[in-house]
């Protein structure tokens, strides 16, 4: 991390009130784990990934991230798009990761296919990078399998395969898709996922028929209704996780808003508080003297504290050098989904995507529940 925690104050917190639920990152009904039993039944090999998802984490300081839904798109009618503003030094600075439902051991085949075109890209054809790389999401991210595709204008149906060379677990086995090196705008469509074969198909599996693709959707509190101009995105899709005080997880929570959570585990006591973390990109511009609420839905599921409760913190922070912070909170958790709410004010003004969130959970053993993110702006 850039830096360590000072001058930590108390937050506010604010019991959960009662929100309307839309089924969105739900787990999958009856009909449709059969959708995905067919599927699987007539891929080569066997599918360790749920292609009725498109909700991957997704990351990069200088990219936006959204979900379109179209008809027209192959494999279920629905797409991510992600807009690299800013080429950087390194590929991996911006990417997506598709995660695994089951286990990949060392030696077997893996392979993914997925569709994507690139709207618009700054290379001299045109057409849109993205590297390909199978590895595990925690810290020093081991990975295999390298490869960088060349994406074109329209429509078409990419694969990528390799002999792992380590053994990806559920836990935090995921393909990594990057493409931070490029100023480019892409969208990636429905990802298959298979061990046991070195080819899904010539053009994609359109004669399969596939499970539903879920886009999420914003989902607001009713406390939190007329707040202000939201910020950020609260869904998890384009937050960045990591740290090495522990491990962290990401799950569906039906009982949440936005239906999402990552859980963040720490078996020790006696690592440092910023160790273990999450990014929450915000993606409008702020002003200087703008009043800011944040809103962070949380629970404690284990603690080894007297009270019970799970200690956190948070800061915002700039992107670029000197990466100056403000708004640094320290804060427990109870263990029933809460808000805590956070208010604070900019000293100094902020480009989109020129400051983030940043959330932390190390410190002492406990795992914690962290839900949706709300970030808004109170006044000009």
């Amino acid at each position: 991390m850039k830096f360590a925690l000072s001058s930590l104050c108390a937050a506010s917190m604010l019991a959960m009130g009662a929100a309307a639920v839309v089924p969105i990152g739900a787990p999958l009904a009856a009909e449709d784990k059969e959708a995905l039993k067919a599927l699987d039944a007539q891929l080569p090999g066997d599918l360790v990934n749920d292609p009725s998802r498109i909700d991957w984490q997704s990351y990069g300081a200088d990219m936006e991230a959204g979900s379109i839904v179209d008809e027209s798109i192959p494999g279920g009618g629905a797409a991510r798009r992600f807009e690299i503003k800013r080429a950087a030094e390194f590929i991996y600075t911006a990417g997506t990761n598709v995660p695994l439902t089951q286990k990949v051991s060392r030696g077997d085949t893996i392979t993914i296919g997925f569709y994507a075109r690139a709207v618009e890209a700054d290379t001299d054809d045109g057409k849109g990078v993205i590297r390909v790389r199978f590895q595990q999401n925690a810290e020093p991210f081991p990975g295999f399998g390298e490869q960088t595709l060349s994406i074109g204008n329209d429509w078409a149906w990419y694969e990528a395969t390799a002999e792992a060379e380590q053994t990806l677990n559920t836990r935090d086995g995921i393909v990594a898709l990057q493409f931070g090196r490029t100023r480019q705008t892409l969208e990636i469509g429905q990802a298959i996922i298979v061990s046991g074969a070195s080819k899904i198909a010539d053009q994609g599996p359109v004669t399969v028929a596939a499970a539903k693709v879920d886009v999420p959707e914003l989902e607001m509190p009713e406390g939190l209704a007329g707040t202000g101009a939201l910020l950020n995105n609260p869904g998890q899709a384009t937050w960045k996780f990591g740290g090495s005080a522990g491990g962290y997880s990401n799950r569906d929570e039906p009982a949440i808003w936005m239906m999402k959570a990552t859980r963040f585990e720490v078996a020790e006591p006696g690592t440092q508080l910023t160790d273990l973390y999450a990014t929450v990109p915000i993606n409008q511009a702020i002003g200087k003297g703008d009043k800011l609420t944040i809103a962070i839905a949380a629970r404690t599921i284990a603690s080894g504290a007297e009270d019970g409760k799970a200690v956190a913190a948070s800061r915002i922070q700039g992107t670029v050098p000197p990466f100056e912070s403000f708004a640094s909170n320290r804060f427990k958790v109870g263990d029933k989904w809460q808000l805590i709410k956070i208010q604070t004010e900019a000293p100094r003004d902020y480009t989109p995507g020129g400051a983030e969130l940043q959330l932390y959970f190390g410190g002492t053993q406990q795992q914690v529940d962290l839900g949706p993110v709300y970030i808004f702006k109170t006044s000009e």
